[in-house]
């Protein structure tokens, strides 16, 4: 890794010395001492950095074969503990405005932000650790664009964000409204006027049609063939006991707008929130082959971010 991505000003004048070696450590008491001290909020690239050491650390202690439910649950983790981090920063940004007659404390301010990060737009916090492995200099630059643009003070549609829901509901049940079973109220628009939790709505049914179909267990739904509509409703009403007619006006819409397609970010976000529940759904249930066709599909739609 190389850490003169972190230096605020790349001139040979500049010496780096202690920044990098506290930069550069791994270790575990080392790390959460950084973290609580506030090293790691002294701009938003050491914030990401922290995380990416924090993470490190929580990968080894967990030792999970899983690399995704590690992740989800780093964050997790990190979000029931943050707020004694922001209540410890606030009160020493109070001493330092008064006693420096109303000035801000920078670190604050990236809490703020970190904040921010974990709360309403995780899956770029969880992009960025899942890149950074691969290259640490450019998702660590992706990253830092996505937080520095004005969309990130942009409250999300829905407090239930991509990591929440991706998260094992059974792991947080109990401990948050946020969290529901594997699904919520859906948002797109077009689409359904709302669905019962736990069950699907007609265009996670058609989607799970089409995953079938490219893992080869089944024919695709031909969206050119009007006269198959009915048919097509039929079935899926005595699958899912939804109506024909809205099935039928699922089918029309699919066939007018796509099954994958998205006008904006927060249709993107949504649709990339629906392919995950049935990832993480059918994964859990043993059924790999489908979970991982799932999964492609995401990583196509990730480069839209």
């Amino acid at each position: 890794m190389d850490l003169s991505v972190l230096h605020p000003v790349h001139s040979p004048e500049r010496n780096y010395k202690w920044k990098d070696l506290l930069n550069s450590q791994k270790g575990h008491v080392i790390c959460r001492l950084l973290e609580w001290s506030g090293w790691y909020n002294q701009d938003i690239s050491q914030r990401l950095l922290g995380h990416y050491r924090l993470y490190q650390v929580f990968r080894v202690e967990n030792d999970s074969n899983s690399h995704k439910s590690t992740l989800l649950t780093y964050i997790v983790s990190y979000k029931a503990t943050h707020w004694l981090k922001y209540f410890l920063s606030s009160i020493v940004a109070a001493i330092y405005y008064v006693f420096t007659f109303g000035k801000r404390y920078t670190p604050f301010q990236i809490e703020g932000i970190n904040r921010l990060l974990i709360s309403d737009h995780p899956h770029i916090l969880q992009a960025f650790l899942i890149e950074a492995d691969k290259d640490f200099n450019n998702s660590l630059s992706k990253a830092v664009e996505q937080i520095t643009s004005h969309n990130f003070l942009i409250k999300s549609e829905n407090r239930l964000t991509l990591i929440q829901k991706r998260t094992a509901y059974s792991y947080i049940q109990n401990s948050s409204h946020y969290f529901n079973d594997y699904s919520t109220i859906q948002t797109i628009p077009n689409s359904i006027k709302g669905k019962e939790k736990g069950v699907f709505s007609k265009k996670q049914l058609l989607i799970l049609l089409d995953i079938l179909a490219e893992n080869g267990a089944i024919e695709k739904i031909d969206y050119s063939k009007l006269n198959k509509f009915d048919a097509v409703a039929t079935m899926l009403q005595a699958i899912s006991g939804k109506s024909k007619d809205s099935i039928l006006e699922q089918l029309k819409d699919t066939r007018n707008n796509g099954l994958y397609s998205f006008q904006n970010p927060a249709e993107l976000k949504q649709l990339i929130i629906t392919l995950t529940n049935l990832s993480d759904m059918f994964r859990n249930a043993g059924f790999r082959s489908v979970s991982n066709v799932l999964d492609r599909k995401l990583r196509e739609l990730d480069k839209h971010y």
